[in-house]
């Protein structure tokens, strides 16, 4: 999805991150790819929707839930990165609630250059932690 430069400071990402956290809580798949893609539906020949929804799967299988919770996400952190050949400007991390307690990440970045910024569905997964995190 493009957006505006108003829309590349950090309340504005984490925002939008928000909204597709709350897309993704409701389940509303088809929303959620609609608005913002998904990075890894290549692996769904395409299918946005197929690909969040086996991920989805797969990262609160990782994590010992089986639904997310209907509970507010935590804020998202924002991150900015100096432009680069790849145009990689910054990624928004999401924490999504599950039903036994845990989260799981939800990614965004946001790519382009110049005037020209999009925001787009990263991933969603397990996240990563040390072996006493819970």
């Amino acid at each position: 999805m493009r957006i505006a430069d108003s829309q590349f400071d950090p309340e504005s990402l984490a925002e939008l991150c928000t909204e597709a956290l709350r897309l993704l809580a409701t389940g509303n798949i088809d929303g959620l790819a609609e608005r913002f893609g998904y990075a890894f539906a290549y692996a769904f020949d395409g299918d946005p929707v197929r690909a969040i929804q086996a991920d989805l799967a797969s990262s609160l299988a990782s994590v010992g839930a089986t639904s997310l919770a209907q509970a507010d996400a935590q804020i998202p952190k924002v991150g900015y990165y100096k432009p680069d050949s790849a145009g990689l400007l910054a990624l928004i991390e999401g924490r999504a609630p599950t039903n036994n307690g845990k989260t799981i990440l939800v990614e965004l970045v946001v790519t382009g250059s110049g005037d020209e910024k999009y925001i787009t569905l990263e991933q969603i997964s397990a996240p990563l932690c040390r072996p006493l995190c819970s």
